[in-house]
């Protein structure tokens, strides 16, 4: 199948998604940031098949705004398929465009508030408490924020952060400093991977969403990202450790074997699956408060499984530095200027490659994937 070069802007993306979900009831829930150009801006999501299901999909994109624009795409390919081919009788399929619009709309990970939304998770979950609840501590990233986070008139140099960083691993280790940097922080507001102080409004707007699929029996939650994994490829993360039925649930959807994402060969599947969570290979840690995992607790662990499905793009070093520059620009920076304009553009395409053979690889893995999780979850039996 030759498919379609990627939208490059969010109002594209929503344009593509209403088509795709023609005669189907779209729902526009809005936020109060507005775009570049002064834009409203909305969560949009469509429901497809039963009205109360047994068993349910539901597909995310965009929760990390600037790595929205496969996930939009892929969630558009499911829709035209689901036009000619609708989903098993008793199985509904949710699909969330845009979690994160602004981010979407600005190229930015963060929200309006500089909120990391898969960190914001904030009802009474086993990953983060409730609103107003003491909040989890992150004391590696407290001292690690002054390094990522310099102050200065000019954009810092990447030499004295890869330096500092490489001294702090040969220090404390690799795991302290990757798990400090990712797994979520709710001290600093100007920092990386802040979860925020409470709910953000597209958190709470997904959670009411996902509220319509209580009591299903049987259910997979995909969070489409980019960044992690080798390029082109994709990889499934989960919380849960090896071997658990969430695991072995994963390894059904990820094709052939389902290799490990540590250190096996995985040229014969079609996903790489990797557990976070007790397992010593593991090429990234546990996060806090993240979405997905928040709503397999809302519909119930027993019955409920969540991924967060990556698809490969630039190396640790390079999302590292990326995220340093665009980090400072968008604290100190003036986007007027072209150097800090480019700043935000190299940002963007570390996470959504300028690579037509790249957006063909993930498209393709994307579609396998949401079609093996739609005859998982059609094979709901009493």
């Amino acid at each position: 199948m030759t498919w379609p070069r990627l939208a490059v802007t969010h109002g594209e993306c929503r344009a593509r998604f209403a088509r795709a979900a023609a005669g189907l009831p779209l729902r526009s829930d809005p936020i109060d940031a507005r775009g570049p150009d002064g834009e409203r801006l909305a969560v949009d999501s469509v429901w497809v098949g039963e009205g109360r299901p047994r068993a349910a999909l539901a597909v995310l994109s965009g929760v990390h705004g600037v790595e929205g624009f496969v996930g939009s795409a892929v969630q558009c390919a499911l829709l035209d398929r689901l036009a000619a081919s609708p989903p098993a009788a008793g199985t509904a399929v949710l699909l969330v465009h845009g979690v994160n619009p602004w981010g979407m709309a600005w190229l930015r990970r963060q929200n309006e508030s500089n909120v990391d939304l898969n960190r914001n998770w904030q009802r009474d979950t086993a990953c983060a408490p409730a609103d107003n609840a003491a909040l989890p501590d992150n004391e590696a990233y407290d001292e690690l924020h002054q390094l990522l986070c310099p102050h200065g008139d000019t954009l810092p140099a990447v030499d004295r952060l890869l330096a500092a960083v490489g001294a702090l691993v040969d220090e404390r280790g690799l795991a302290w400093v990757r798990d400090g940097i990712t797994r979520g922080q709710y001290r600093h507001a100007d920092g990386w991977h802040y979860g925020g102080s409470r709910t953000e409004q597209s958190t709470a707007i997904v959670e009411q969403l996902a509220g319509e699929l209580v009591g299903v029996e049987r259910a997979m939650v995909i969070d489409l990202h980019t960044g992690h994994g080798p390029y082109g490829r994709l990889t499934l993360l989960s919380d849960q450790p090896p071997g658990s039925p969430q695991d072995r649930a994963l390894r059904e959807l990820a094709g052939a074997a389902g290799a490990d994402a540590a250190g096996a060969d995985t040229a014969s599947a079609a996903a790489a699956v990797e557990a976070t969570a007790d397992n010593p290979a593991a090429t990234t840690g546990v996060k806090s408060a993240q979405i997905a995992n928040g709503i397999r607790a809302l519909l119930g662990a027993d019955r409920c499984h969540a991924t967060s499905a990556e698809f490969g793009t630039t190396d640790d070093i390079e999302q590292l530095t990326a995220t340093y520059l665009e980090s400072w620009v968008r604290r100190h920076g003036d986007l007027t200027r072209p150097e800090h304009a480019e700043v935000v553009r190299a940002y963007w395409r570390c996470f959504t490659p300028d690579d037509a053979a790249w957006e063909a690889a993930c498209l393709g893995a994307g579609a396998d994937l949401l079609d093996r999780a739609l005859r998982w979850v059609g094979a709901w039996s009493p």
